[in-house]
């Protein structure tokens, strides 16, 4: 029989001796009050003690029950515990093993953690700097700006704080309740690299300028001032012209791109009135239709008196490109439309025609260099194949994009917008 009813048992058989039912159910009760609150005792001191391997007292009936069931959930608590630490553990194993450095910030922006590869590129120290301010550590004023806009659609470079010829690409990842996580990739090679491929083409390209000019010189004079010239070395004469006037202008485009790709220069953007550089791109498509002989329709709307900031010469070179590259590619008769005005926030600058279209499967590649849908089509209308490539930069370079809408047979869209 279990103790609590054997304590109302004794209560009884003490009232029976007295011949008191009342004392009987007193001292039964008591009984049983005792018998809990000495489990209860038991149960406490359990739980306040540290050692987490402490077994619990042995006994019978409900106590029983419950002593055993808290020692499964102990034994299952436990076990979860010990798989839980291990995955932690092995996630922190690969992180450790990943070349490229992992931080994980706080919604304070205080550090937590960092894998190897992180606390190289940063100089972290496990015990100084674990819950100390991130922006205690990347103190660049770029990247406290770029850290507090919280718009992490794009990567961010800088400068490692312990190595300052070390380039370092932060992309900063939100997770959790205001959490961020930062990947951080040396890009120094790559920059290297790049630094070469540019100088390489802008040294290249101005070599080349000086004896193109002199054989560009030379053909010229010899078609001017000796008419007597064979008809068959006049017209050879003719095509090197034509050639030498096709690299000149590549080399040219190749130093402009080379220029571009240096990062922009902001005391020289100003606020830009659009509707006289318009004029000016128009009147240059007018002319540009005139020596085709194409008789091209050019409308204009200008919706919008809104300024754009940015730099003169590269905002009307944009706008001249796309005004050109609409009036080659239109036929005789064809209609051209450009449209100025607000949406949704953003200034726009559309340039439509209905003229010969691109197909679908060229549309994302228009912009890389070089990339002709008709390699006979763009050397015949004298193009280098780097215009597009030239606008959609000076686009980025200005915080804006390019939207390209067309159809073979139907025309083209081209869409640049720019902050408002």
């Amino acid at each position: 029989m279990p103790k609590a009813y054997a304590a109302v048992a004794l209560g009884l058989t003490f009232g029976a001796i007295f011949w008191s039912p009342s004392w009987a159910i007193v001292g039964g009760l008591m009984a049983v009050f005792v018998y809990h609150a000495h489990k209860l005792q038991q149960l406490d001191t359990w739980l306040k003690s540290d050692d987490r391997f402490a077994e619990l007292p042995d006994s019978q009936g409900v106590w029983g029950r419950v002593f055993d069931r808290m020692e499964e959930l102990q034994l299952k608590h436990f076990k979860s515990q010990q798989e839980l630490t291990t995955s932690i553990l092995r996630i922190q194993k690969s992180a450790n093993a990943l070349r490229e450095g992992v931080v994980t910030v706080d919604a304070n922006g205080a550090l937590e953690w960092w894998n190897t590869s992180a606390r190289k590129m940063l100089g972290l120290k496990k015990k100084q700097d674990r819950g100390a301010p991130l922006l205690h550590l990347l103190r660049e004023p770029s990247f406290f700006r770029y850290y507090h806009h919280a718009d992490f659609s794009q990567p961010i470079y800088i400068q490692s704080p312990v190595n300052p010829e070390q380039v370092l690409e932060v992309a900063v990842t939100a997770f959790a309740k205001g959490d961020n996580l930062l990947i951080l990739r040396d890009m120094t090679d790559s920059i290297k690299l790049e630094n070469m491929r540019r100088d390489f083409t802008g040294n290249v390209s101005h070599e080349l300028r000086t004896p193109l000019t002199v054989i560009q010189g030379y053909l010229e004079s010899f078609q001017l001032h000796h008419p007597e010239l064979d008809t068959d070395v006049q017209k050879g004469h003719a095509r090197m012209l034509a050639h030498t006037h096709r690299m000149t202008n590549l080399v040219q485009d190749l130093l402009v791109l080379s220029r571009l790709e240096e990062s922009i220069d902001h005391s020289k953007m100003v606020q830009l009135q659009m509707p006289p550089l318009l004029t000016l791109a128009l009147s240059q498509g007018q002319e540009l239709s005139q020596r085709l002989d194409k008789k091209v329709t050019i409308n204009s709307a200008i919706k919008s008196q809104n300024n754009v900031l940015g730099i003169k010469a590269e905002i009307l070179s944009v706008l001249t490109h796309l005004v050109n590259n609409a009036v080659k590619y239109t036929p005789h008769g064809g209609r051209i439309a450009v449209t100025y005005q607000v949406t949704d926030g953003q200034l726009c600058l559309t340039v439509a025609d209905n003229g010969i279209g691109i197909g679908a499967q060229h549309l994302p590649r228009l912009t890389e260099r070089f990339y002709r849908v008709d390699a006979s089509r763009s050397s015949a209308s004298g193009g280098t194949g780097l215009g597009l490539a030239i606008v959609n930069r000076i686009i980025e370079r200005h915080k804006g994009s390019l939207d390209i809408i067309s159809e073979e047979g139907q025309g083209s869209c081209f869409t640049c917008t720019f902050p408002l």
